[in-house]
């Protein structure tokens, strides 16, 4: 039911977000559309409509909340386009329409891309194997039109798929894809926290939290430097120093 985040119909979905925010929920997620590793045929069918989306949105915005959807379908993508979420979540099947629409209403993309480079393709069910490999080479290129398309990008991973502590892949995967590094590191910073509408994070300024990380190069010239971390500053305290 609502509470377990099972909802069908405007009034299960608005119980559904209203249940969440209850209990402590500082962003809602929906199921737009289909997924790559579920036990199911499709990996784009819309699971819900455009009026149970826009039911989420509003609920959420009350109580000034947003709304991410996880979409990789066409259809799903536009209608939770149009129904007002702030991001994408994956949108592996984006398409020209979809990326206008994005780019005219400000939604982020949050393309989850390395996923496509690091998952076990042999360990998966033949059933979501076939899936897999048929949609993430296909994410990869429309992952690269939203991009040039100049589309928001902030960096997702879709943890635990990549594991926690391991999110900086996401960098080197959006360079990859054609993300200037510059505008990759903004993705992980200032674009995060603009989607997560956090005001108190995401760049080095005087009155921000003083989480920090240092890395043993430039990654401007070499963007994977992300993944080698050696200093861990969190609000101030330092818990890693080479």
């Amino acid at each position: 039911g609502p509470e377990y985040g099972i909802a069908d119909g405007v009034d299960e979905v608005v119980k559904a977000v209203r249940y969440q925010i209850k209990h402590g929920a500082k962003v809602i997620k929906i199921g737009a559309t289909a997924g790559v590793l579920s036990f199911e045929d499709s990996v784009g069918a819309q699971q819900m409509t455009e009026a149970e989306m826009r039911a989420a949105v509003e609920e959420a915005a009350r109580h000034g909340l947003k709304v991410a959807a996880h979409a990789h379908g066409t259809e799903g993508i536009l209608a939770a386009v149009k129904a007002g979420v702030a991001s994408i979540e994956h949108g592996s099947m984006i398409d020209d329409e979809a990326i206008r629409l994005m780019k005219e209403r400000g939604t982020f993309l949050v393309p989850t891309t390395a996923l496509a480079d690091t998952i076990d393709m042999a360990s998966l069910p033949p059933p979501i194997r076939k899936k897999a490999e048929t949609i993430l080479p296909l994410a990869r290129v429309n992952c690269r039109k939203a991009i040039q398309a100049g589309v928001k990008i902030a960096l997702g991973t879709d943890a635990p798929l990549v594991p926690f502590g391991e999110n900086a892949k996401e960098f080197g995967a959006m360079a990859d894809r054609g993300l200037a590094p510059l505008e990759a590191l903004r993705a992980g910073t200032i674009n995060a926290a603009e989607l997560l509408g956090v005001s108190d994070r995401g760049e080095l300024a005087a009155g921000k939290l003083a989480d920090i990380v240092a890395v043993p190069g430039n990654p401007l010239e070499n963007i994977r430097l992300t993944e080698k971390v050696v200093f861990v500053m969190k609000g101030g305290k330092v818990y890693r120093r080479p």
